[in-house]
């Protein structure tokens, strides 16, 4: 029997700090190592820079002063992975799970997992996104040699926090104030720009399709939203 997941939408709120986001998940985080149910949290960021824990701040290619000055946030993370940037545009996905029990307890299967849902969802809207074959652009998702999709994530006791990142409508003139996930020969699209000529598709729509998937590959079924 599937297990039931709370969806909490934050989208009709309008944009989130990453720290008001990142204390949601702590708060949930909490709640299923105490036994409680699991969340998925669905959003959009404020302009911000995240840095996980294999970051070199040195591929920031603007002061942090200068990076406020343009209205973006630097914040440092537990997440695995680089520097990235979320922002308006870009849903944003925070599954706090529990994947301590029989099969799932696998934090390679989880990633995959994460990016087969993001290549379904990204399906969705005429895009043919897929996984690199280049060890070094693995937890992410591609449209030829650039990232449409990035994941970063942290474990604690199989509990999980933080999550993916789908460029839907974003900015992408925002990653060039850094190299992203450090990959330097590599660039990035969205959604919008790989379908010039068509209005971007409306984050609520595609936070739709991405939860749709997500329930199918988790083996989760959605409960009541608190």
């Amino acid at each position: 029997m599937p297990r039931s997941l709370d969806v909490v939408s934050l989208l009709p709120e309008g944009r989130v700090s990453w720290d008001a986001a990142f204390a949601l998940q702590k708060e949930a985080e909490a709640r299923v190592k105490g036994g409680g149910r699991e969340t998925l949290f669905l959003l959009e960021h404020t302009d911000v820079v995240t840095a996980g824990r294999n970051a070199d701040l040195g591929e920031l290619l603007v002061a942090e002063d200068l990076l406020l000055q343009r209205g973006v946030q630097l914040r440092i993370t537990d997440r695995g992975g680089k520097l990235t940037f979320h922002g308006p545009g870009q849903l944003v996905a925070y599954p706090v799970l529990d994947l301590s029990r029989g099969k799932r307890r696998d934090v390679r299967r989880y990633v995959r997992d994460l990016e087969e849902v993001l290549i379904r969802t990204a399906a969705e809207f005429g895009v043919a996104a897929a996984r690199s074959a280049r060890p070094e652009r693995r937890a992410s998702v591609w449209v030829g040699n650039d990232k449409l999709a990035a994941i970063g994530v942290h474990l604690s006791r199989w509990v999980t926090t933080h999550g993916a990142a789908l460029n839907v409508a974003t900015d992408l003139a925002r990653f060039s104030l850094f190299i992203p996930c450090g990959i330097a020969d590599g660039g990035v699209t969205s959604l919008s720009r790989e379908n010039p000529g068509k209005p971007p598709p409306a984050l609520p729509q595609v936070a739709e399709c991405f939860v749709s998937h997500f329930l199918e590959v988790f083996e989760r079924e959605k409960g009541e939203s608190p």
